[in-house]
Protein backbone atom coordinates (compact mmCIF):
# COMPACT_ATOMS: atom_id res chain seq x y z
CA UNK A 1 0.00 0.00 0.00
CA UNK A 2 2.80 2.42 0.85
CA UNK A 3 6.16 2.75 -0.89
CA UNK A 4 9.18 1.20 0.75
CA UNK A 5 10.74 4.64 1.07
CA UNK A 6 7.77 5.98 3.02
CA UNK A 7 7.73 2.88 5.24
CA UNK A 8 11.44 3.28 5.97
CA UNK A 9 10.85 6.89 7.13
CA UNK A 10 7.75 6.48 9.30
CA UNK A 11 7.37 2.73 9.89
CA UNK A 12 4.52 0.51 8.73
CA UNK A 13 2.72 0.44 12.11
CA UNK A 14 2.60 4.25 12.13
CA UNK A 15 1.30 4.42 8.56
CA UNK A 16 -1.42 1.89 9.34
CA UNK A 17 -2.78 4.11 12.13
CA UNK A 18 -5.28 6.66 10.79
CA UNK A 19 -4.74 9.16 13.60
CA UNK A 20 -0.98 9.03 13.11
CA UNK A 21 -1.32 9.46 9.35
CA UNK A 22 -3.43 12.56 9.99
CA UNK A 23 -0.76 13.87 12.35
CA UNK A 24 1.90 13.26 9.70
CA UNK A 25 -0.17 15.09 7.09
CA UNK A 26 -0.54 18.10 9.41
CA UNK A 27 3.18 18.13 10.17
CA UNK A 28 3.99 18.01 6.45
CA UNK A 29 1.58 20.86 5.86
CA UNK A 30 3.43 23.01 8.40
CA UNK A 31 6.79 21.99 6.96
CA UNK A 32 5.70 22.79 3.40
CA UNK A 33 4.94 26.39 4.38
CA UNK A 34 8.14 26.87 6.37
CA UNK A 35 10.52 29.22 4.55
CA UNK A 36 13.49 27.44 6.13
CA UNK A 37 12.53 24.01 4.78
CA UNK A 38 15.40 22.13 3.13
CA UNK A 39 15.27 20.34 -0.26
CA UNK A 40 15.51 16.98 1.52
CA UNK A 41 12.55 17.85 3.73
CA UNK A 42 10.55 19.03 0.72
CA UNK A 43 11.17 15.68 -0.91
CA UNK A 44 9.63 13.94 2.08
CA UNK A 45 6.69 16.34 2.08
CA UNK A 46 6.01 15.63 -1.58
CA UNK A 47 6.34 11.89 -0.97
CA UNK A 48 3.77 12.02 1.85
CA UNK A 49 1.33 14.11 -0.15
CA UNK A 50 1.73 11.89 -3.21
CA UNK A 51 0.75 8.79 -1.23
CA UNK A 52 -1.75 10.30 1.20
CA UNK A 53 -3.88 12.18 -1.36
CA UNK A 54 -6.06 9.06 -1.88
CA UNK A 55 -6.07 7.98 1.76
CA UNK A 56 -9.17 6.07 2.84
CA UNK A 57 -9.61 8.46 5.73
CA UNK A 58 -11.36 11.65 4.62
CA UNK A 59 -9.63 13.87 7.19
CA UNK A 60 -6.22 12.91 5.78
CA UNK A 61 -7.25 13.67 2.21
CA UNK A 62 -8.70 17.01 3.30
CA UNK A 63 -5.45 17.94 5.04
CA UNK A 64 -3.44 17.13 1.94
CA UNK A 65 -5.84 19.04 -0.33
CA UNK A 66 -5.61 22.15 1.85
CA UNK A 67 -1.83 21.94 2.08
CA UNK A 68 -1.02 21.60 -1.62
CA UNK A 69 -3.07 24.55 -2.87
CA UNK A 70 -0.30 27.13 -2.74
CA UNK A 71 2.78 24.88 -2.65
CA UNK A 72 4.89 25.61 -5.72
CA UNK A 73 6.80 22.33 -5.56
CA UNK A 74 3.68 20.16 -5.86
CA UNK A 75 3.36 18.60 -9.30
CA UNK A 76 0.46 19.45 -11.60
CA UNK A 77 -0.13 15.71 -11.95
CA UNK A 78 -0.93 15.43 -8.23
CA UNK A 79 -3.14 18.52 -8.28
CA UNK A 80 -5.18 17.03 -11.13
CA UNK A 81 -5.63 13.80 -9.17
CA UNK A 82 -6.87 15.71 -6.10
CA UNK A 83 -9.18 17.80 -8.30
CA UNK A 84 -10.79 14.58 -9.50
CA UNK A 85 -11.62 13.55 -5.91
CA UNK A 86 -15.02 14.11 -4.30
CA UNK A 87 -16.21 17.72 -4.12
CA UNK A 88 -15.54 18.19 -0.41
CA UNK A 89 -11.85 17.40 -0.98
CA UNK A 90 -11.24 18.84 -4.44
CA UNK A 91 -12.85 22.22 -3.74
CA UNK A 92 -9.63 23.45 -2.10
CA UNK A 93 -7.38 22.93 -5.13
CA UNK A 94 -10.13 23.98 -7.52
CA UNK A 95 -10.41 27.32 -5.76
CA UNK A 96 -6.78 28.04 -4.93
CA UNK A 97 -4.27 25.98 -6.90
CA UNK A 98 -2.45 27.87 -9.66
CA UNK A 99 -1.38 24.61 -11.29
CA UNK A 100 -4.78 24.18 -12.91
CA UNK A 101 -5.20 25.64 -16.41
CA UNK A 102 -8.41 27.23 -17.77
CA UNK A 103 -9.03 24.12 -19.88
CA UNK A 104 -8.90 21.98 -16.73
CA UNK A 105 -11.33 24.25 -14.91
CA UNK A 106 -13.76 24.28 -17.83
CA UNK A 107 -13.85 20.46 -17.72
CA UNK A 108 -14.67 20.50 -14.00
CA UNK A 109 -17.35 23.14 -14.52
CA UNK A 110 -19.02 20.98 -17.17
CA UNK A 111 -18.99 17.71 -15.25
CA UNK A 112 -17.96 18.44 -11.65
CA UNK A 113 -21.26 19.41 -10.05
CA UNK A 114 -22.37 22.45 -8.02
CA UNK A 115 -19.79 22.29 -5.19
CA UNK A 116 -16.87 22.16 -7.60
CA UNK A 117 -18.43 24.90 -9.72
CA UNK A 118 -18.85 27.06 -6.65
CA UNK A 119 -15.18 26.64 -5.75
CA UNK A 120 -14.12 27.55 -9.28
CA UNK A 121 -16.41 30.57 -9.38
CA UNK A 122 -14.57 31.98 -6.36
CA UNK A 123 -11.06 31.64 -7.85
CA UNK A 124 -8.80 34.68 -8.02
CA UNK A 125 -8.50 36.25 -11.51
CA UNK A 126 -10.78 33.76 -13.20
CA UNK A 127 -10.20 33.39 -16.95
CA UNK A 128 -12.99 34.48 -19.29
CA UNK A 129 -13.30 31.00 -20.87
CA UNK A 130 -14.07 29.60 -17.43
CA UNK A 131 -16.55 32.40 -16.82
CA UNK A 132 -18.39 31.45 -20.00
CA UNK A 133 -18.59 27.82 -18.88
CA UNK A 134 -19.93 28.85 -15.46
CA UNK A 135 -22.61 31.06 -17.03
CA UNK A 136 -23.68 28.17 -19.27
CA UNK A 137 -23.65 25.38 -16.68
CA UNK A 138 -23.77 27.03 -13.25
CA UNK A 139 -26.71 27.18 -10.86
CA UNK A 140 -27.97 30.45 -9.42
CA UNK A 141 -25.76 30.01 -6.34
CA UNK A 142 -22.73 29.56 -8.58
CA UNK A 143 -23.58 32.61 -10.70
CA UNK A 144 -24.04 34.70 -7.57
CA UNK A 145 -20.58 33.65 -6.34
CA UNK A 146 -19.17 34.54 -9.73
CA UNK A 147 -20.79 37.98 -9.62
CA UNK A 148 -19.32 38.55 -6.16
CA UNK A 149 -15.84 37.65 -7.41
CA UNK A 150 -14.48 41.09 -8.31
CA UNK A 151 -11.18 39.59 -9.52
CA UNK A 152 -12.87 37.41 -12.16
CA UNK A 153 -12.26 38.44 -15.75
CA UNK A 154 -15.92 38.92 -16.66
CA UNK A 155 -16.33 40.75 -19.95
CA UNK A 156 -18.95 43.45 -20.45
CA UNK A 157 -20.94 41.04 -22.63
CA UNK A 158 -20.86 38.32 -19.97
CA UNK A 159 -21.89 40.70 -17.19
CA UNK A 160 -24.86 41.72 -19.30
CA UNK A 161 -25.71 38.07 -20.01
CA UNK A 162 -25.62 37.25 -16.29
CA UNK A 163 -28.02 40.11 -15.62
CA UNK A 164 -30.39 39.13 -18.43
CA UNK A 165 -30.46 35.48 -17.31
CA UNK A 166 -30.93 36.17 -13.58
CA UNK A 167 -32.37 39.70 -13.32
CA UNK A 168 -35.47 38.29 -11.62
CA UNK A 169 -33.46 37.79 -8.43
CA UNK A 170 -33.04 40.87 -6.24
CA UNK A 171 -29.92 39.60 -4.45
CA UNK A 172 -28.06 39.03 -7.72
CA UNK A 173 -29.11 42.45 -9.01
CA UNK A 174 -27.67 43.99 -5.85
CA UNK A 175 -24.45 41.99 -6.19
CA UNK A 176 -23.98 43.15 -9.77
CA UNK A 177 -24.88 46.73 -8.90
CA UNK A 178 -22.08 46.85 -6.33
CA UNK A 179 -19.41 46.02 -8.92
CA UNK A 180 -17.19 48.85 -10.17
CA UNK A 181 -16.81 47.44 -13.69
CA UNK A 182 -20.41 47.50 -14.92
CA UNK A 183 -20.46 48.67 -18.57
CA UNK A 184 -22.55 51.70 -19.44
CA UNK A 185 -25.13 49.72 -21.41
CA UNK A 186 -25.74 47.43 -18.43
CA UNK A 187 -26.18 50.38 -16.07
CA UNK A 188 -28.72 51.77 -18.53
CA UNK A 189 -30.57 48.44 -18.58
CA UNK A 190 -30.62 48.44 -14.76
CA UNK A 191 -32.20 51.89 -14.77
CA UNK A 192 -34.77 50.92 -17.40
CA UNK A 193 -35.87 47.81 -15.49
CA UNK A 194 -36.04 49.67 -12.17
CA UNK A 195 -38.12 52.44 -13.77
CA UNK A 196 -40.58 49.91 -15.22
CA UNK A 197 -40.81 48.12 -11.86
CA UNK A 198 -41.54 51.37 -10.03
CA UNK A 199 -44.15 52.25 -12.62
CA UNK A 200 -45.94 48.93 -12.12
CA UNK A 201 -45.66 49.21 -8.35
CA UNK A 202 -47.18 52.72 -8.28
CA UNK A 203 -50.06 51.66 -10.53
CA UNK A 204 -50.78 48.42 -8.66
CA UNK A 205 -50.72 50.28 -5.34
CA UNK A 206 -53.25 52.78 -6.75
CA UNK A 207 -50.90 55.64 -5.95
CA UNK A 208 -50.88 56.94 -9.54
CA UNK A 209 -52.86 56.26 -12.67
CA UNK A 210 -51.17 54.55 -15.60
CA UNK A 211 -50.36 57.78 -17.47
CA UNK A 212 -48.92 59.55 -14.42
CA UNK A 213 -46.78 56.58 -13.42
CA UNK A 214 -45.57 56.08 -16.99
CA UNK A 215 -44.58 59.73 -17.36
CA UNK A 216 -42.65 59.81 -14.07
CA UNK A 217 -40.87 56.53 -14.77
CA UNK A 218 -40.07 57.61 -18.31
CA UNK A 219 -38.65 60.93 -17.16
CA UNK A 220 -36.46 59.30 -14.53
CA UNK A 221 -35.18 56.70 -16.97
CA UNK A 222 -34.39 59.22 -19.70
CA UNK A 223 -32.48 61.53 -17.36
CA UNK A 224 -30.39 58.60 -16.11
CA UNK A 225 -29.76 57.17 -19.61
CA UNK A 226 -28.46 60.53 -20.83
CA UNK A 227 -26.35 61.10 -17.71
CA UNK A 228 -24.74 57.66 -18.11
CA UNK A 229 -23.69 58.59 -21.65
CA UNK A 230 -21.74 61.57 -20.30
CA UNK A 231 -19.29 59.20 -18.62
CA UNK A 232 -18.22 57.49 -21.85
CA UNK A 233 -16.92 58.51 -25.26
CA UNK A 234 -15.77 57.29 -28.63
CA UNK A 235 -16.31 53.63 -29.47
CA UNK A 236 -17.98 52.92 -26.14
CA UNK A 237 -20.53 55.68 -26.72
CA UNK A 238 -21.19 54.43 -30.26
CA UNK A 239 -21.88 50.96 -28.84
CA UNK A 240 -24.05 52.44 -26.08
CA UNK A 241 -26.25 54.26 -28.61
CA UNK A 242 -26.35 51.18 -30.84
CA UNK A 243 -27.63 49.08 -27.95
CA UNK A 244 -30.34 51.65 -27.20
CA UNK A 245 -31.36 51.62 -30.85
CA UNK A 246 -31.36 47.84 -31.28
CA UNK A 247 -33.45 47.41 -28.12
CA UNK A 248 -35.89 50.15 -29.20
CA UNK A 249 -35.13 52.56 -26.37
CA UNK A 250 -33.57 55.30 -28.51
CA UNK A 251 -36.94 57.04 -28.70
CA UNK A 252 -37.82 60.49 -30.10
CA UNK A 253 -38.64 61.51 -26.53
CA UNK A 254 -35.16 60.56 -25.32
CA UNK A 255 -33.50 62.39 -28.22
CA UNK A 256 -35.66 65.47 -27.65
CA UNK A 257 -34.79 65.52 -23.96
CA UNK A 258 -31.07 65.31 -24.70
CA UNK A 259 -30.95 68.39 -26.94
CA UNK A 260 -33.47 70.56 -25.11
CA UNK A 261 -31.51 70.04 -21.90
CA UNK A 262 -28.14 70.68 -23.55
CA UNK A 263 -26.64 67.20 -23.88
CA UNK A 264 -25.28 67.72 -27.37
CA UNK A 265 -22.93 64.71 -27.37
CA UNK A 266 -25.76 62.25 -26.78
CA UNK A 267 -27.89 64.07 -29.36
CA UNK A 268 -25.21 64.00 -32.05
CA UNK A 269 -24.28 60.35 -31.55
CA UNK A 270 -27.97 59.41 -31.63
CA UNK A 271 -28.51 61.22 -34.91
CA UNK A 272 -25.33 59.66 -36.28
CA UNK A 273 -26.69 56.19 -35.49
CA UNK A 274 -30.19 56.85 -36.81
CA UNK A 275 -29.04 58.59 -40.00
CA UNK A 276 -26.19 56.19 -40.67
CA UNK A 277 -23.69 59.06 -40.97
CA UNK A 278 -20.21 59.14 -39.38
CA UNK A 279 -20.11 61.38 -36.31
CA UNK A 280 -17.64 63.85 -37.84
CA UNK A 281 -19.78 64.45 -40.91
CA UNK A 282 -22.93 64.52 -38.79
CA UNK A 283 -21.46 67.30 -36.64
CA UNK A 284 -20.71 69.55 -39.62
CA UNK A 285 -24.15 68.98 -41.17
CA UNK A 286 -26.00 69.55 -37.91
CA UNK A 287 -24.27 72.84 -37.18
CA UNK A 288 -24.65 74.11 -40.74
CA UNK A 289 -26.53 77.41 -40.83
CA UNK A 290 -28.69 76.14 -43.68
CA UNK A 291 -32.01 75.01 -42.18
CA UNK A 292 -32.69 72.82 -45.19
CA UNK A 293 -29.55 70.81 -44.41
CA UNK A 294 -30.73 70.21 -40.86
CA UNK A 295 -34.20 69.27 -42.03
CA UNK A 296 -32.72 66.75 -44.46
CA UNK A 297 -30.64 65.32 -41.63
CA UNK A 298 -33.64 64.96 -39.33
CA UNK A 299 -35.60 63.38 -42.16
CA UNK A 300 -32.82 60.86 -42.80
CA UNK A 301 -32.89 60.06 -39.07
CA UNK A 302 -36.59 59.15 -39.41
CA UNK A 303 -37.58 61.36 -36.48
CA UNK A 304 -41.20 62.59 -36.23
CA UNK A 305 -41.76 65.62 -38.47
CA UNK A 306 -43.36 67.68 -35.70
CA UNK A 307 -40.04 67.53 -33.82
CA UNK A 308 -38.09 69.34 -36.53
CA UNK A 309 -38.87 72.92 -35.37
CA UNK A 310 -37.95 72.30 -31.72
CA UNK A 311 -34.83 70.36 -32.65
CA UNK A 312 -33.67 73.13 -34.97
CA UNK A 313 -34.38 75.78 -32.36
CA UNK A 314 -32.64 73.82 -29.59
CA UNK A 315 -29.48 73.38 -31.71
CA UNK A 316 -29.41 77.13 -32.34
CA UNK A 317 -29.98 77.96 -28.66
CA UNK A 318 -27.22 75.55 -27.65
CA UNK A 319 -24.77 77.14 -30.09
CA UNK A 320 -25.63 80.66 -28.92
CA UNK A 321 -25.21 79.72 -25.27
CA UNK A 322 -21.84 78.16 -25.93
CA UNK A 323 -20.67 81.19 -27.88
CA UNK A 324 -21.94 83.79 -25.40
CA UNK A 325 -19.13 84.68 -23.01
CA UNK A 326 -21.57 85.61 -20.29
CA UNK A 327 -23.15 82.20 -20.28
CA UNK A 328 -20.22 79.83 -20.67
CA UNK A 329 -19.36 79.45 -16.99
CA UNK A 330 -22.35 77.54 -15.66
CA UNK A 331 -22.03 76.00 -12.21
CA UNK A 332 -22.92 72.55 -13.52
CA UNK A 333 -24.83 70.64 -16.19
CA UNK A 334 -28.10 71.23 -14.34
CA UNK A 335 -27.81 75.01 -14.54
CA UNK A 336 -26.98 74.79 -18.24
CA UNK A 337 -29.98 72.51 -18.81
CA UNK A 338 -32.26 74.97 -17.03
CA UNK A 339 -31.05 77.79 -19.25
CA UNK A 340 -31.54 75.62 -22.34
CA UNK A 341 -35.16 74.74 -21.58
CA UNK A 342 -35.86 78.32 -20.53
CA UNK A 343 -34.60 79.81 -23.78
CA UNK A 344 -36.18 77.13 -25.96
CA UNK A 345 -39.54 77.79 -24.26
CA UNK A 346 -39.18 81.57 -24.55
CA UNK A 347 -38.41 81.25 -28.24
CA UNK A 348 -41.66 79.40 -28.68
CA UNK A 349 -43.56 82.37 -27.27
CA UNK A 350 -42.09 84.63 -29.93
CA UNK A 351 -43.44 82.50 -32.74
CA UNK A 352 -46.34 83.90 -34.70
CA UNK A 353 -47.74 80.52 -35.64
CA UNK A 354 -49.79 78.88 -32.89
CA UNK A 355 -48.13 75.48 -32.76
CA UNK A 356 -49.71 73.73 -29.80
CA UNK A 357 -48.03 70.38 -30.35
CA UNK A 358 -44.71 72.22 -30.48
CA UNK A 359 -45.30 73.73 -27.05
CA UNK A 360 -46.34 70.38 -25.61
CA UNK A 361 -43.20 68.77 -27.01
CA UNK A 362 -41.06 71.30 -25.14
CA UNK A 363 -42.98 71.00 -21.91
CA UNK A 364 -42.89 67.22 -22.13
CA UNK A 365 -39.15 67.43 -21.44
CA UNK A 366 -40.24 67.94 -17.86
CA UNK A 367 -43.56 66.17 -18.28
CA UNK A 368 -45.78 69.17 -17.65
CA UNK A 369 -49.15 68.12 -19.01
CA UNK A 370 -51.05 71.15 -20.37
CA UNK A 371 -53.20 69.24 -22.86
CA UNK A 372 -56.42 70.37 -21.15
CA UNK A 373 -55.34 74.01 -21.54
CA UNK A 374 -54.38 73.92 -25.22
CA UNK A 375 -56.80 71.33 -26.58
CA UNK A 376 -58.61 72.50 -29.65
Amino acid sequence: MYSQKLISIFGLSTLNDGDKRLLIAKQMSILANNEMVSPAELEIVHLVFSEFFSDKRMAVRLEVAKAVCEAEFISRHLILKIAADCASVSQFVLQYSQKLLPIDLVDYVQCGGPTKQLAIASRHELHNDVVLALIEHGSFEVINALAENITANISAHNLRQIYINFSHDASLRETLRSRDDLPADLRELFVFDVAKSLESFAVNANWLNKKQASNIAKKSYEIAAIEISEQIDGTELVEYIRKLGSEERLTPSLILRSITTGYMKFFEYSLSYLAGIPIGKLHSLLHNQNDATRMALFSRSRLPVDLYPVLTLAVTVYKNLKQNDKLTNFENNASFSIEMIKQVSENYLTKTVDNKSYLQRILDCYYIDVSDKIAA
